[in-house]
């Protein structure tokens, strides 16, 4: 069965070939973007293998610390099974910042991270698209900020926790449902 998911990483840095995740969550949607009631949220803290690289600017963000957690091997086993026992074939991910994630899945999880389609959708790429689209229009209403908190306040999306991975899975798909709904009023 293909899912979309809206799906959100916590990382101990930037670069995928040096930071390692340390927080995952995939929250199954419905074809409107609503979040899944039959598929049941996948979400895990994972211990770093290597604590001593992370960035102490992501460890402020996020407020996680790298040595708490599942190990890597049990997660990626956790993930196939989660998979496995919901029919889940391929998920077509949403995301805030897309490519950032998917770039840490295919470091951390290379085998699972093929189960992601290439036509994902991404709530910062579309709030940046908007802009533009407001700008030709010489029509008040842009983002000043495309950060995920600031489009909350923007468009009235309830929550305050930030850099939690299943909260911030949970409003990306939120954020990307209410800017739909002012694309179709457009």
């Amino acid at each position: 069965m293909n899912i979309f998911a809206a799906i959100d990483l916590e990382t101990t840095g930037l670069d995928p070939a040096r930071a390692e995740v340390i927080d995952i969550a995939i929250v199954p949607l419905n074809p409107d973007f609503t979040i899944s009631t039959d598929i049941p949220e996948f979400s895990c803290r994972i211990q770093a293998e290597h604590p001593e690289r992370a960035e102490q600017l992501a460890l402020e963000t996020n407020h996680l610390n790298p040595a708490e957690g599942e190990t890597i091997k049990e997660v990626r086993a956790e993930l196939v099974q989660w998979a496995m026992e919901n029919g889940i074939t391929t998920i077509t991910p949403l995301a805030h910042n897309l490519a950032f994630d998917m770039a840490f899945m295919k470091a951390a999880f290379p085998e699972f991270s093929r189960i992601f389609t290439h036509h994902g959708r991404d709530s910062m790429r579309l709030a940046l698209s908007m802009n533009d689209v407001f700008a030709m229009q010489e029509s008040e209403g842009h983002f000043n900020s495309v950060s995920l908190q600031s489009l909350k306040l923007a468009l009235g999306v309830e929550g305050d926790v930030q850099h939690n991975a299943l909260e911030d899975a949970r409003d990306t798909a939120h954020v990307y449902r209410k800017l739909m709904a002012l694309l179709r009023a457009a």
